[in-house]
């Protein structure tokens, strides 16, 4: 049988269109999903993003999962949240959400849902095993009916309707003045954020909403400082109160505040949960916040500072989910759970929707701003004080997990003491600076994070330690 190219990562299935993602690729891999879930239910919630190669991609999946008996509620574009959202309002045992996230536009994949939850490593190794198995001519005698089988939804006032639950959203609209730029970067999210924030009561303008003529995104997708130039100006000139950005799918989010700064990832999430933690606390609850490896130290700082249970977990939003889900089954009404991945600003609420939500962030934000009366400048200036640096390496046809086990033992010659968590490393000295070294799970590239208390020491840690792995690297050649 044909080998497929296409990688396979915590997040999901990504690929190169038509090279990599090719249209009897992703039937195929419909097919596989099928199998795996033969036994869940028959029913499968299907979204996608923007991108043009999402609309045969779509066609693919539709045809697939027809072939493997499914029944299919159709939500077309809609952002990550809102698909997931759904998929637990109607209880729906399995999904497929067709984005390419943060990664570049010749880029797409696919995130497969089951019950609670991404599928975890075995589950992916399976599909993986069935991909190379299938032969698509031993389904071409098989005629499902579309109309029967193929159900269109739009989900969007409903997930509106349930987030503005979760906000304080009378005493909000009714003194909300603030003037906003949303820049949607042409993803999904232009669908849903902007009806929102204006439902709450914002003056919204909109840039970079609709894709260029060729087809062509209108900025770089990842919504990080180098990508924002024409938001960050917008707010800036336009003396906006705040400005907004999303990824292709809207999970993540970042914040440009009213003196023109483009914050760091971590920032959202911290300042929407200084406002949980602070909240809860004074309402007697016992809380726990979940983050990941790659997070902030501040928020140990915040955890701390308001008597909250702290838990780290693997890089990987679907560790996230499991922990929450954990935690979720022993919950009792005294307790509240919450958390985020810091590294590129997504909130994570399980009550609402436990996955990370860039558009529920942006709402909180809103809320905050409302309700404090203060400038994001002012909020920001009010959290614990710490400085990040990071660094790309570029790696390829290099065994990673060899690659990690070499540099761990560099560096605990060098006499740091290091945790090994799947394939991250993290060493550092206790609340005062740390570094990561986090192979991608969907790049070939591998990100050295730092953190410290002093801008300087967070760039020297960064650099050194980056230089150290190129060091293996090159000595591996």
């Amino acid at each position: 049988m044909e080998e497929h190219n296409v990688i396979f990562t915590l997040s999901g299935i990504r690929g190169q269109f038509e090279k990599d993602l090719n249209y009897s690729t992703v039937k195929k891999i419909a097919i596989a999903f099928g199998l795996l879930i033969n036994g869940e239910g028959k029913k499968v919630i299907v979204g996608r993003d923007t991108r043009p190669s999402g609309i045969l991609i779509e066609r693919a999946i539709t045809e697939g999962l027809l072939l493997s008996g499914f029944e299919i509620i159709n939500l077309g574009i809609c952002p990550t949240p809102v698909i997931i959202h759904t998929k637990h309002r109607l209880n729906i045992p399995a999904g497929i959400i067709i984005t390419g996230s943060h990664n570049p536009q010749q880029w797409n994949g696919l995130k497969l849902l089951s019950t609670k939850t991404f599928l975890n490593d075995e589950e992916l190794k399976i599909i993986s095993i069935y991909l190379n198995n299938i032969d698509l001519n031993d389904y071409k005698n098989i005629q499902p009916d579309l109309k029967q089988k193929v159900k269109n939804l739009n989900p969007i006032t409903d997930y509106i309707k349930d987030l503005l639950s979760y906000i304080d959203y009378h005493e909000i609209k009714d003194k909300n003045q603030l003037r906003i730029v949303i820049d949607s970067g042409a993803g999904a999210g232009k669908a849903v954020t902007p009806k929102l924030l204006s439902e709450m009561g914002c003056s919204v303008k909109l840039i970079n909403n609709e894709l260029l003529a060729n087809k062509d995104f209108p900025r770089e997708i990842e919504p990080i400082k180098e990508n924002l130039r024409d938001l960050i100006m917008e707010v800036w000139q336009g003396k906006f109160d705040v400005g907004f950005a999303h990824d292709t799918d809207a999970d993540r989010l970042a914040i440009v505040g009213e003196n023109g700064l483009c914050y760091s990832e971590d920032i959202g999430l911290a300042l929407i949960t200084q406002h949980y933690l602070k909240n809860q606390r004074d309402l007697g609850k016992e809380i726990y916040f979940i983050t990941n490896l790659a997070s902030s130290l501040r928020f140990e700082a915040l955890a701390k500072k308001y008597n909250a249970n702290f838990i780290r977990t693997p890089i990987g939003e679907r560790y996230l989910t499991e922990k929450m889900n954990e935690l979720m089954l022993n919950s009792s009404q005294n307790r509240v759970i919450l958390g985020g991945e810091g590294s590129c600003g997504g909130f994570m609420f399980p009550y609402f929707n436990n996955t990370r939500d860039g558009i529920f962030a942006a709402a909180k934000i809103i809320e905050i701003l409302v309700k404090s009366g203060k400038t994001i400048s002012q909020l920001v200036a009010e959290l614990p004080k710490y400085y990040s640096h990071r660094a790309k390496i570029n790696i390829s046809n290099i065994d990673i997990k060899l690659l990690i086990e070499k540099v761990k033992n560099e560096l605990i010659n060098e006499g740091e003491k290091v945790e090994h968590i799947e394939n991250d490393l993290r060493f550092g000295h206790e609340k005062d600076w740390f570094v990561l070294i986090h192979p991608s799970n969907t790049e070939p590239i591998i990100r050295v994070i730092s953190e410290a208390k002093r801008e300087s020491l967070a760039r020297v840690y960064c650099e050194a330690t980056a230089e150290l792995v190129k060091l293996v690297i090159a000595s591996k050649q």
